[in-house]
């Protein structure tokens, strides 16, 4: 793509950004270039010198399921392995060093500079995130839930000794932790959820006063900027800036009317946030699963701070936008707690008082259902241990909703529901940035297992001999290329051109055998067509792609896990353990070697059926699934 070409797609972009918001950001990336900036956010050492936390009195009604895995989970950090985005427990030190990267042992040297001038990104240090990752403070909650639960000071000792080290070696705004707002944000998030749980959120340490007083002043520095971005940034920093002030407004005796004018502008920017980055339907900005559910913690977080600390409630307009939020993620979420691999997904997972695993939804929809629909979506079951330290009664009425109905969400997703499997596809309705090339991705469910599934995406920034394919690329996911061009073009890392439209959307149909129906097509910037229509029944399914253009020849890919599978190229059918494939009217099909990433900074090898065909042609496939 020439220079001019990719001026062009800048451009057309411009409207759907915001005018105001590529000014400001072309605007602060002036400030740092000539470290104006820099000039706003001072340097220095944290004065206070006692413990962040101090002795409290343990919780008697904690149920035993759940105590052994937490304590195995405090005993690795008391031995120094760290869980990295809540799935990679890896070797670190007792306290942790703050400034390597764990996955390649690079380790940062910048810790000594201003953050405003230290690179976003670092090709001889890796990803950034991977530094950042520990000082978000998710260890808190293992161990303060490990402390009140056992009574055993160690777990008290080493929140304190690692707390004490931190701010030691990371002074106000000087190295790579102060760089993000957002990073500061979850570290405010994490104090204050740590600070509850020891039960000291009224009667603090003041060097915990004192830390989130930094914190608060760091983010309301720079909270323009996380607005401009249009993305969970905006929710994230806001919502910090409200709690985090609010909370200092309560006990504090002195800067009162300073804590309360933070606390007025986080609430303005969050309700204004949300009410602009959220679909009709309930559906967060960024086309990402994951960064819905960091949408709805967040959301869920506010509430909870909102009444514990007795503020003045949220807009009705937040109230009803929160609960559609909970909707449309319970919509998409499996029988098993799981949901789809679409979009980015970066391994946050904000509500950490638990041991479920990182890809269970369930304790984030159950304290959202309670907060936002005042009932339990699910049954007993270890995801409830975030509602226990919620102070929210276990018993309280499960209201199971119904989840066999199929629906067409504005957001750009169709929901499909068959006898014993379902399905979620992605088409074009881009309001907000899109991030992958996936559209039509196909992701099938059977018996609560992803079948056929997304791709993930492993790293944003991925070390500069890393062997692993694009996880953003239509490649990756399972959908139509054509001569393997992307669906739109990449003008950067986290920006794409051309925002597709789609060319027509049908509704679901249904015939009278109960064969249900639907149907979009769209025209990507190369000018080819892909119209894609999916039928289902008695848990079988069928895709036909209708494609035409330019192009040369269409891949048509499917994502399936590494098992024992039969191929016969003649009949082009696939065997698999949970069912068959059959494509018709193509050239071959063949399985190649594929990865895909459930957990970020970690792939897993699977298999990739690929089929090619002709363009300006009409090629089906046909799944079926044992009975």
């Amino acid at each position: 793509m020439g220079k001019m070409e990719k001026l062009y797609w800048y451009l057309k972009l411009i409207p759907k950004l915001g005018f105001s918001n590529v000014v400001y950001v072309q605007v602060y990336r002036l400030l740092l270039k000539y470290s104006i900036l820099k000039f706003r956010f001072s340097v220095y050492k944290f004065k206070k010198k006692e413990s962040a936390y101090h002795v409290c009195r343990g919780v008697n009604n904690y149920p035993s399921e759940w105590k052994e895995q937490l304590l195995i989970q405090a005993n690795k950090l008391i031995e120094g392995s760290i869980p990295y985005y809540s799935s990679h427990w890896l070797k670190q030190s007792n306290p942790p060093n703050w400034f390597i990267n764990p996955f390649n042992g690079a380790e940062c040297n910048e810790n000594y500079l201003h953050w405003t001038e230290i690179a976003d990104f670092n090709k001889d240090i890796g990803d950034i995130k991977n530094i950042w990752e520990i000082s978000r403070f998710s260890w808190l909650s293992i161990l303060a839930r490990a402390y009140v639960v056992s009574g055993e000071g160690v777990y008290l000792d080493t929140i304190n000794g690692w707390i004490k080290d931190w701010l030691e070696k990371n002074p106000v705004n000087q190295g790579p932790n102060w760089k993000c707002g957002q990073e500061a944000s979850f570290r405010v998030f994490n104090l204050l959820n740590a600070a509850h749980i020891l039960n000291q959120e009224d009667n603090p340490s003041d060097l915990l006063i004192e830390i989130i007083e930094v914190h608060v002043k760091r983010i309301s520095g720079n909270l323009r900027y996380a607005i401009a971005q249009r993305n969970n940034h905006a929710t994230s920093e806001a919502s910090a800036l409200l709690i985090g002030a609010s909370w200092l407004e309560r006990v504090c005796s002195e800067k009162k009317s300073r804590y309360k004018k933070y606390a007025r502008v986080g609430r303005a920017k969050l309700e204004r946030a949300v009410n602009n980055l959220v679909y009709e339907d309930g559906a967060f900005a960024q086309h990402s699963v994951n960064y819905h559910r960091l949408f709805l913690d967040t959301l869920s977080l506010v509430v909870f701070w909102q009444r514990n600390l007795k503020l003045k409630a949220l807009s009705q307009q937040f109230m009803e936008i929160a609960a559609k939020s909970f909707d449309w993620l319970l919509t998409i979420t499996d029988q098993s707690g799981y949901c789809p691999n679409i979009g980015s997904n970066d391994g946050t997972m904000l509500q950490g008082n638990h041991s479920c695993d990182y890809q269970d939804f369930r304790p984030s929809l159950q304290v959202a259902s309670f907060l936002f629909t005042d009932a339990l979506t699910f049954e007993e079951g270890r995801w409830n241990e975030a509602l226990f330290w919620y102070d929210i009664n276990l018993k309280s009425k499960v209201i199971i909703p119904s989840k066999d109905k199929s629906v067409v969400k504005e957001s750009g997703y169709v929901v499909m529901k068959n006898k014993r499997s379902w399905a979620l596809l992605h088409y074009p309705n881009y309001k907000f940035r899109p991030s992958h090339n996936d559209i039509f991705h196909f992701d099938l469910w059977f018996d609560e297992k992803n079948v056929l599934f997304d791709s993930g995406s492993y790293s944003y920034n991925p070390d500069k001999d890393s062997t692993m394919p694009d996880f953003k690329s239509v490649l990756s996911h399972n959908t139509v290329s054509f001569d393997g061009n992307e669906q739109m073009p990449r003008l950067s890392r986290f920006l794409l051109g051309n925002w597709i439209k789609p060319l027509s959307l049908s509704a679901i149909g249904q015939s009278a055998n109960e064969t249900y129906t639907w149907k979009g097509s769209y025209i990507d910037y190369l000018k080819n067509i892909h119209s894609r229509e999916v039928k289902w029944s008695e848990d079988n399914w069928q895709i036909t792609d209708c494609v035409s253009g330019t192009a040369e020849s269409v891949i048509i890919g499917f994502n399936f896990d590494k098992y024992k599978y039969s191929l016969d190229e003649n009949s082009k059918t696939i065997l698999l353990p949970w069912g068959s494939i059959s494509v018709s009217n193509c050239e071959k099909i063949e399985v190649i070697s594929h990865s895909v990433s459930q957990y970020y900074m970690k792939s897993r090898p699977v298999n990739r059926l690929v089929i090619t065909a002709n363009n300006n042609s009409e090629v089906t496939t046909s799944i079926k699934i044992f009975k």
